[in-house]
């Protein structure tokens, strides 16, 4: 069977954060933008076409997907739904900033089939804000919520990045409260991270920034879970929180091991056993589109133990774990026996899933188990 998820790439942002590794692309030309969405609805039309595919997620991202014209997703939409069926209670995400978000975009949005608002607000702290080069302020998150409501958006995530040096944990504290105070049904929080090539990536090669270490980072992953769940938002994933039944549906897939449909610059694609990676770069990405109607540059079958390694990468950072057959489980002995027994992880039923105290660590249970794999 086709893939049930697609994602989207839409590159575009008013600049490049100082932490960002994501294909982005800073050209505010309006004709190259047009180029690239010439690109990309050709890309979703020879992907999908033929495939009888019947899609239940699917998820806009960037880079700023709202760097485009509410009428230029809306007709990104419109190409998925001419050659693909989308469910009538599919997932539609869409990745959007809050300093270009207007009450019309907002309204033209829903009316166009956009279904859920994956915010990203980052901190309701305007310094933080400034240290994390964001145009917006914490009012302007405020705002952009509740008229997203008066719109008609009923499903509205909010992304949340810890671990600036000058975020102290009062300061962490308190974005999390005006969060909560929101009563969005998801949030997710993610740890500042250091990558290589980018800004703040230089920097720390300089000596002139340092990441807060291990430690100071639990303290505020705890003030989350502390925070969010006691404002009824379950912890279904390390990073993300949810009332029942407003889970990411399009991450779900992904963590589970699902196929999914990609398509856009730099976008990852899972069908039938094969990964594949687009073009990063945008202008290569639209010639290669136009001139040859793909712009792959490498496709990799995946063999089972590579599959259960991924499974596991992924699986064990969700509250509902992993699946493992009766030789997956043998090849994982003895260390999954033992880190059962220490109270990490529970398996029954042929299903391992982290327990409570795990959930912090899953990302090392995991590296253990794969070492029986690799």
């Amino acid at each position: 069977m086709p893939p049930a998820s697609l994602y989207i790439h839409v590159p575009f942002c008013a600049r490049r954060c100082p932490y960002c590794d994501f294909a982005v692309s800073v050209n505010g030309r309006a004709e190259f933008r047009a180029a690239y969405l010439e690109a990309l609805q050709l890309e979703l039309k020879t992907q999908l076409s033929g495939t009888s595919a019947h899609l239940k997620t699917i998820f806009c991202g960037g880079g700023t997907p709202t760097e485009l014209s509410a009428a230029q997703l809306n007709s990104i939409l419109d190409t998925v739904r001419a050659h693909a069926t989308v469910a009538p209670d599919a997932e539609v995400s869409l990745e959007a900033n809050p300093e270009n978000l207007s009450r019309e975009t907002l309204r033209e949005l829903h009316e166009g089939g956009w279904n859920r608002l994956s915010l990203g607000a980052q901190s309701f702290d305007d310094t933080t804000l400034r240290f994390l080069g964001r145009a917006h302020d914490g009012a302007r998150i405020e705002r952009v919520v509740h008229e997203a409501r008066e719109e008609g958006w009923t499903n509205i995530s909010l992304d949340l990045i810890y671990g600036a040096p000058a975020q102290t944990l009062e300061m962490w504290r308190s974005t999390l409260e005006r969060a909560v105070e929101l009563n969005v049904p998801h949030v997710s929080a993610y740890s500042l991270t250091v990558e290589t090539g980018t800004a703040l990536g230089q920097r720390a090669a300089k000596g002139t920034f340092r990441a807060l270490d291990d430690d100071h980072l639990a303290d505020r992953m705890d003030v989350a879970s502390e925070l969010l769940e006691h404002a009824g938002l379950e912890r279904y994933e390390v990073s993300n929180w949810a009332r029942l039944g407003q889970e990411c549906r399009h991450n779900q897939n992904y963590w589970r091991g699902g196929s999914y449909f990609a398509a856009g610059c730099g976008a990852h694609g899972h069908f039938d056993g094969e990964r594949f990676w687009n073009e990063r770069d945008t202008k290569i990405y639209v010639r290669r589109i136009i001139s040859d109607g793909t712009a792959r540059v490498e496709t990799e079958r995946l063999t089972p133990n590579e599959r259960l390694v991924e499974r596991l990468a992924t699986g064990l950072r969700t509250r509902e774990g992993v699946a493992l057959n009766e030789g997956e489980t043998k090849l994982l002995q003895p260390t999954l026996a033992s880190l059962c027994k220490m109270g990490l992880l529970k398996y029954d039923a042929e299903h391992l899933k982290p327990e409570k105290t795990g959930f912090a660590l899953a990302d090392g249970l995991a590296s253990r188990l794969i070492g029986h794999i690799l």
